[in-house]
């Protein structure tokens, strides 16, 4: 091998742990599912994952700001998501994964849609 193959082939080792990390979602305890209800107040049905912004009132009715971690829209829409299935201003309820450290901060694992339409995560969907 000459130098110019060698460092290529470092850099494709040190470029995949990279991505590997960039995907992991350690940072949130799926031993433990969390159920909230709120309207959502942003909805990024982007790639490479999306994003759920949502006002979840509190025991004393103050509205709280809690974000979901989704799937990238190419996911979503293979698995039967579709675009007008969620928009600012719907009242959806979503169970997921919480952060570790922000219980504000969760991983979707089900969403009950303002239709009435209910989207379950299952296992063929990667993470």
């Amino acid at each position: 091998m000459n130098v110019r193959t060698t460092l290529l082939a470092m850099l494709s080792v040190l470029l995949a742990g990279v991505a590997a990390a960039h995907h992991s979602t350690a940072n949130f305890d799926k031993s433990k599912e969390q159920t909230i209800t709120g309207v959502v107040t942003y909805f990024g049905f982007t790639n490479p994952h999306s994003y759920i912004d949502l006002e979840v009132k509190n025991a004393e009715g103050k509205a709280e700001p809690y974000k979901v971690f989704a799937p990238g829209r190419v996911l979503l829409v293979r698995y039967d998501w579709l675009p007008a299935d969620l928009k600012s201003g719907d009242t959806v309820t979503i169970t997921g994964y919480p952060d570790r450290q922000d219980a504000h901060f969760m991983y979707l694992a089900r969403v009950t849609f303002a239709s009435g339409k209910v989207w379950q995560r299952d296992q063929r969907i990667p993470e």
